[in-house]
């Protein structure tokens, strides 16, 4: 290369650069340390005296060193520069004959991104060491485990380097019945799938058996380019027993409340039973009484007295004085025998009823007793007259009316017996609630119609008592009540039947001394359409 080519270069270079001689002697300078200290010529002065007196006791020895060596020498300061820190970088390197190139590189954005990759470094272990989940990292197609949190020990009861060497065999620690769910979610990872949350039990080395759940990421650049895959891995096994404990209280909670709603609709059919056998019991007491007074005792005596004279009974029938009388006798008996026959046959008839009403109420309540959560074909109308039925003898104890505005809803499919165990409460409610109102005053209106959105809304409006604006907030709270005697199960137990019909029970009230309304709403999946 030519003198005047290894000018251009230097002149070319990036950064400002000087040609020295042993001693440091600025022979030359190029344009970018022209433009860096502008209007002062350095030729000729020592660049450690002018420019760099900071490192006036470093550069000579270095200059040897390049010169003797034939080597180069890199030497970092860092000084304040606008009240900032700075670095800078100067590199010394040997020219032909006693000659040194200095090159100066301002390198303080890559110190300090060093520095904070340092700090950020050490800020991750501090987190990752210290948390109580464990952080795990892997290459982009999964085979190779970059890094594992010391928490990895913890929970899995195995140590974090193990992965290390056996990037697969986590998958040898999930129990058999999770293993291939688990394996083929965290498989979806690789593909089309950028994050995953999963929770599967694992095998300690002991035999302990404990959930975990990850929550795994793809991890990519400004191009979209997968980098790695990490996650987090958190020991859940007390959430999960604490969620089966609770799972197990709920559902003998709503047991109970089956049960306490259920007893609502048995206690009704009892009452209405008991009710019916008192009318039964009177009818065959009539009965009984009618045939211990009845006047077939006085034909028997007749019939007596005819085979008495049948040897002459024309004599004693025409000169007799009981023989004249006996025809009379006999048409009175026979008028007697007619009518009790007649009053008895009545009873008859109202003792059968009273059975056969028995039989229906049973039958009916054998008919809802079933399983709730058994979806059949329900005429809603016929559900809503069921449920009054079932209230009958408290509404008429209450002397409660009950008002039908029943519209034309289709045959649907319902959960027969949980509605029947909403409706049933909250007639009984509505009519507990009117026992202080005026005679007058007790009525109960239940209404059927078609809501929007395909659903059916069957609502219980009472002029009763009411509810404050405090207790409309609590109404269905498990245990609330404001009966004397009350359990506090029935509303809840509706709530809770509502919603797993996927529907829902409200309530509004004016407050008190203006009733109330109970609403239940449920999806509407009609069968056919009746006229």
């Amino acid at each position: 290369m030519s003198r005047l080519e290894q000018r251009a270069v230097f002149q070319a270079l990036p950064d400002p650069a000087f040609r020295l001689d042993r001693q440091g002697t600025v022979l030359d300078s190029n344009a970018a340390a022209e433009a860096a200290w502008p209007g002062a010529s350095l030729k000729g002065l020592r660049i450690q005296d002018s420019r760099l007196p900071a490192l006036g006791g470093q550069l000579p020895d270095a200059f040897e060193r390049v010169l003797a060596q034939r080597i180069v020498v890199t030497i970092e300061h860092e000084s304040l520069v606008a009240g900032r820190p700075a670095h800078h970088e100067f590199r010394l390197a040997p020219l032909p004959g006693e000659e040194l190139l200095l090159l100066i590189r301002d390198v303080t954005e890559c110190r300090q991104s060093d520095k904070a990759l340092r700090e950020s470094d050490a800020q991750f272990r501090v987190v990752t060491q210290n948390i109580t989940d464990a952080f795990w990292i892997r290459s982009p197609d999964m085979r190779e485990v970059r890094y594992v949190s010391p928490a990895f020990e913890k929970i899995w009861g195995r140590p974090a380097s193990f992965l290390y060497g056996n990037p697969h065999l986590w998958a040898d620690f999930i129990v058999p019945e999770d293993r291939e769910y688990v394996v083929r979610t965290f498989s979806g990872l690789t593909g089309d799938a950028r994050t995953l949350d999963v929770e599967y039990r694992i095998a300690r080395p002991d035999g302990e058996i404990r959930w975990v759940r990850v929550r795994g990421f793809q991890v990519r650049d400004a191009r979209d380019e997968l980098v790695c895959h990490t996650g987090i891995v958190t020991d859940v096994t007390e959430r999960k027993l604490a969620q089966a404990e609770l799972d197990a209280a709920h559902k003998q909670l709503m047991d109970a409340s089956r049960r306490a709603g259920m007893a609502e609709i048995a206690t009704n059919v009892l009452h209405n039973v008991g009710n019916i056998l008192n009318s039964v019991t009177v009818s065959a007491g009539l009965v009984r009484g009618a045939l211990r007074t009845s006047r077939a005792q006085g034909l028997k005596r007749a019939v007596q007295m005819l085979d008495d004279h049948a040897d002459r009974l024309g004599e004693f029938l025409l000169g007799d004085e009981k023989g004249r009388m006996l025809p009379g006798y006999l048409r009175d008996i026979s008028l007697a025998l007619r009518q009790e026959q007649e009053e008895m046959i009545t009873e008859l008839e109202q003792l059968g009823r009273g059975i056969d009403h028995i039989r229906q109420v049973v039958t009916m309540q054998q008919s809802y007793a079933g399983r709730a959560g058994v979806v059949t074909a329900v005429r809603i109308n016929d559900l809503v007259e069921d449920a009054v039925r079932i209230n009958g003898q408290k509404l008429e104890r209450d002397q409660v009316s009950v008002v039908r505005e029943l519209a034309s809803l289709p045959k649907a499919r319902l959960d027969r017996a949980r509605v029947l165990q909403v409706l049933v409460n909250l007639i009984g409610n509505a009519s507990e609630a009117l026992r202080t109102s005026p005679p007058e005053a007790r009525r109960i209106t239940v209404r059927a119609e078609e809501g929007a959105g395909r659903r059916v809304r069957l609502s219980v409006q009472d002029e009763g008592e009411g509810i404050s604006a405090v207790n409309l907030t609590r109404i269905f709270a498990h245990g609330f009540t404001t009966r004397k005697h009350g359990h506090g199960f029935g509303l809840h137990s509706c709530a809770q039947a509502a919603a797993e019909m996927n529907g829902t029970l409200t309530v509004h009230s004016d407050g008190p001394g203006h009733g109330a309304t109970f609403t239940l709403e449920l999806p509407l999946e009609p069968i056919e359409t009746l006229t």
